[in-house]
């Protein structure tokens, strides 16, 4: 009998894989356990429950990074592959205690507006031996089919903040501007940054203020789109660089097996969400602030401090503005992580800054690989400086390490800044160690 062919899996292709072994046992154990029997991919469900953490905490806590530099943990995310590679199922499994809370408040509200409504009716003798009835308000976690207008309100009425979730992020990044001429990606800019917005519109005499905006996003997207959402053109808006991409490689579908998730491991992780959102919801809670301990400070200002030479040798390229938001993103993983393992924390610890690198490494070469897919190598060659254009085109098609860097100096170019070039992927592949390729 012929040998069965072995379908392969992100795990067996993908040399770049998620770090789930950094999610607390709670966490790891959902990612792993819906791996094993319902096939959802590691690298989603995985970035599915940050960005679930990230909604569930709010604005609940933030981190002292430094004086005048505070950090809450919001993300914007996107899950990438093909049709039928499992981007909405996990999404959907792990949003659901998130959105069984949404339904409850829904619910809530409703009776609450109808008793408003009926309040409205009543004539002004009624009123006045009536108990007042205020106009509710509605406090959404989840965000899916929304106007501008109102994604400002929800942000508004819900001071801890949104998540914008969409199944096909194309669609959402479409609707963005339907309803303006402009270009709304700023708004976005603005949000990701928590900076305080003021929304001023025609016969509103009070502009709308929304002090701290708290905004993630998640949804997921297909290859062939990449191009259209982050349009070349346009990557210099600094949108692109605000998102942590999840692009597992050679996803396959795969048949169904008998295997059953144990209901405690779904249970354990739904208890988590609900049992913080329920605890920091009773009335108006302070932002906690949170600071590092010793260890994870000097761990931080370590990395930090490399990923200063990685911005400084792509100064003059869209791969250095990536690196330089990663300081930020370094930042909120570590927040999300510690959260995870305990949420009483009032401190950053080791474990978790280590969890956050691992994370941050896996996210930078996903953004890469997305980078290569949106910029032909051509086309961002003609963007750089003339001496690095012309040090390219001097290389042979293959090179080491030692002679792209003894070469460098005809063009006056450091080591440091060869050897961050020889590692853009848009413009070379890596044979092996020391070893690469022109690809144009």
């Amino acid at each position: 009998m012929p040998e069965k062919t072995k379908i392969q899996t992100s795990g067996s292709v993908n040399k770049n894989l998620f770090p789930v072994n950094v999610l607390p046992s709670t966490f790891r154990n959902l990612a792993k356990g819906l791996n094993e029997t319902l096939k959802f991919p590691i690298d989603y469900t995985g970035t599915a429950i940050l960005t679930a953490m990230a909604t569930t905490i709010g604005t609940t806590v933030k981190v002292k990074v430094k004086d005048n530099w505070l950090e809450f943990g919001s993300l914007y995310t996107c899950i990438i592959g093909s049709a039928g590679a499992n981007k909405t199922h996990p999404i959907s499994k792990i949003f659901k205690p998130i959105k069984t809370i949404d339904k409850q408040s829904h619910d809530i509200y409703v009776t609450k507006f109808n008793d408003y409504n009926t309040y409205l009716k009543l004539n002004p003798k009624q009123k006045d031996a009536a108990k007042p009835v205020l106009e509710p308000v509605l406090k959404k976690l989840i965000l899916t089919d929304f106007t501008p207008e109102v994604l400002n309100k929800r942000l508004n009425d819900n001071p801890r903040g949104c998540t914008v979730l969409s199944d096909e992020m194309a669609s959402f990044f479409e609707g963005m501007n339907n309803y303006s001429k402009s270009d709304n990606s700023s708004k976005y800019l603005s949000f990701w940054s928590n900076q305080a917005t003021t929304i001023d519109r025609v016969g509103k005499p009070i502009p709308l203020l929304i002090e701290t905006p708290y905004l993630s996003i998640i949804g997921g997207l297909q290859p062939r789109m990449l191009g259209k959402v982050f349009q070349p053109q346009k990557l210099d808006s600094g949108f692109f660089h605000r998102f942590l991409f999840a692009f597992p490689q050679g996803l396959y579908k795969e048949p169904i097996n008998d295997k059953v998730l144990d209901d405690k491991v779904l249970q354990k992780y739904s208890e988590f969400i609900t049992s913080y959102i329920n605890s920091t919801s009773k009335g108006k809670m302070p932002t906690r602030v949170l600071n590092w301990t010793k260890e994870a400070k000097i761990y931080f200002h370590d990395w930090q401090s490399k990923n200063c030479d990685l911005v400084n040798a792509n100064s003059d390229n869209i791969r250095g503005e990536i690196f330089a938001k990663f300081d930020n993103h370094f930042v909120r993983l570590s927040l999300i992580l510690q959260m995870m393992e305990n949420p009483n924390s009032t401190e950053i610890t080791l474990n978790a800054v280590k969890g956050a690198n691992a994370l941050c490494k896996y996210y930078m070469n996903c953004a890469f690989k997305v980078l290569a897919k949106i910029q032909s190598p051509k086309d961002y060659l003609n963007q750089l400086p003339d001496n690095k254009k012309r040090f390219y085109v001097a290389l042979q098609n293959t090179l080491t390490t030692g002679e792209a860097v003894k070469l460098g100096l005809n063009f006056d170019l450091k080591e440091r800044c060869v050897k961050g070039f020889l590692n853009d992927n848009i413009l070379f592949n890596k044979i092996k160690h020391g070893h690469y390729e022109r690809k144009i």
